[in-house]
């Protein structure tokens, strides 16, 4: 719920600050460079969702971790699906203001190119700050990985461990070990 407030305090922030302090003239300058990172942002996100579920032995997984991190997973694949989208309609803002032209937007009423540069500016903090909270929730997804990974290899290790301990017992018990007699000790010299 925080990261949700953050990402929408930052996004009327850098809304705010465009529209105050930066000429649409000016962000058609920097137009293309933007264009790259958020190109370069949307090719991350593909590349993560082409790594889909991770490859575990999921029946040995319990079933309420399991559900959990399948869960979180889905939960990431969708906020990936809403980055792509917010990049694209980023993306083609951008491209739309460069092809317009930086002599036919001076034309513009003053209000109505604040607006575009706030939007342009809002749209660029909004993209940022969902890369940033996808980022963290991959690193929790993967944490809850780790987790499960580590407890089928303690469990897996304990399996391990008994069946030598029972093998070793069974060894003992098939030695056919007699217990002999002992008698008690006699003085020196007797």
């Amino acid at each position: 719920m925080t990261f949700r407030a953050v990402t929408i305090g930052s996004t009327f922030l850098a809304a705010g600050l465009f529209a105050w302090t930066v000429p649409i003239e000016r962000v058609l300058v920097v137009g293309q460079p933007l264009m790259i990172a958020l190109s370069i942002m949307v090719a991350a996100v593909f590349v993560r969702l082409n790594r889909g579920m991770p490859p575990l032995e999921w029946k040995s997984v319990d079933p309420a971790k399991r559900l959990h991190l399948t869960s979180s997973i889905l939960d990431l694949t969708r906020d990936y699906g809403w980055i792509i989208g917010t990049d694209a309609v980023a993306l083609g803002g951008l491209t739309v203001l460069i092809g317009i032209g930086g002599h036919d937007i001076s034309a513009w009423p003053e209000g109505v190119r604040r607006l575009v540069s706030a939007v342009i500016g809002g749209l660029m903090a909004l993209c940022s700050a969902r890369m940033a909270y996808v980022v963290w929730r991959d690193v929790d997804v993967v944490r809850l990985q780790k987790t499960l990974i580590d407890d089928m290899a303690i469990r897996d290790a304990n399996d391990r461990e008994r069946d030598i301990a029972e093998d070793r017992l069974v060894r003992i018990r098939s030695a056919n070990l007699r217990t002999v007699e002992s008698k008690p000790p006699k003085a020196w010299g007797q």
